[in-house]
């Protein structure tokens, strides 16, 4: 459907030509984010459904009370299925943290929090197939899962701010989506009503941003020389792979919003191991996002954390390239 109106719209109605280089990225564009935005409404929506029937703090504390590899596991896993929304993981974070939750478990969570969430999934599995995809989400729960075991064991939980570790907060986590914290049972008509409110409500917040992240892929489709990225992100060049890690660092974008620019890398014969790690980058160690992982880390913390992901992540980029 959505295909075959960006056929209509660029090649009839516009008149524009498909073999142009202008044609080309104005039809991936108007494809992409009608797809991309249709399947975000929809998912989000029935996550969001689903996800009112989960009591976030009984699931925070049946993790704090397992064994400490499966409460890690758990909560990298949690981090996975947390709500589609950057204003999440912190005070999920900050409520961990103040419930006594030990450090590690709490950074299992918030490292794989922004790498995996269920739209991306969905999406990105519609890009590079359900295999690959799932290597993707088994190697992220991995990296939170012994990220955090690794970052509990080296002590590195007296670098968070203050008022954390003095604990004197309220151990209620704070919530910052709107169908969260609702005390009072809904009935499964306000759920679904919540639900498409929610919907429309993130949808307002990251449209521009799925705009940018089209807009950016469909100019590497129709402009950038296959060659290129043949030859800089191929899996040939040595240091493709930690140049793919810096280089997401100074970006910004959720995990939605770089598929569209991973599809036309990987399109245009950029090895895919490094494509992914390019996106996971951009999704964990981004500047802005250290930027708000500041409120809750101290400068220490998180410089000892980028350099453990930078390297995590160029391991796995190697690996995911020999492999793949």
């Amino acid at each position: 459907m959505f295909l075959k109106f960006a056929d209509w719209f660029v090649y009839q109605i516009l008149g524009l030509s498909e073999s142009t280089s202008f044609g080309s990225a104005l039809h991936f564009f108007v494809y992409d984010v009608l797809k991309i935005l249709f399947l975000l409404f929809t998912i989000i929506t029935v996550i969001a459904f689903l996800r009112s029937y989960i009591d976030n703090t009984k699931l925070r504390n049946y993790i704090e009370k397992q064994p400490k590899f499966i409460a890690h596991l758990l909560a990298s896993i949690f981090g996975a299925i947390t709500p589609f929304c950057s204003c999440s993981s912190i005070p999920v974070f900050i409520g961990f943290i103040e419930a006594g939750v030990p450090f590690g478990i709490a950074m299992s969570f918030i490292i794989t929090s922004p790498m995996i969430n269920e739209i991306a999934i969905l999406v990105l599995a519609g890009v590079i197939g359900w295999e690959i995809t799932v290597l993707y989400i088994v190697t992220g729960i991995t990296v939170g899962t012994f990220g955090g075991m690794i970052m509990q064991k080296f002590g590195w939980g007296k670098y968070l701010q203050d008022y954390l570790l003095n604990k004197t907060e309220t151990k209620e986590s704070s919530c910052c989506c709107s169908c969260s914290c609702n005390k009072e049972k809904p009935t499964f008509k306000n759920r679904i009503s919540e639900s498409i409110i929610y919907a429309k409500n993130l949808m307002k917040k990251i449209w521009l941003f799925v705009l940018l992240g089209v807009g950016v892929g469909a100019f590497l489709h129709g402009y950038v020389p296959q060659e290129f990225f043949i030859k800089y992100m191929g899996s040939n060049n040595l240091f493709a792979v930690p140049l793919a890690v810096l280089s997401g660092i100074p970006l910004y974008a959720d995990a939605t919003t770089i598929i569209p620019i991973a599809q036309v890398l990987i399109d245009k014969g950029a090895a895919i191991g490094t494509v992914l790690v390019f996106m996971m980058a951009i999704v964990a160690l981004s500047l802005p996002e250290m930027i708000i992982i500041s409120r809750v880390m101290k400068k220490e913390l998180i410089i000892r954390f980028v350099i453990f992901m930078f390297i995590v992540f160029t391991l796995v980029g190697y690996f995911y390239n020999l492999v793949l």
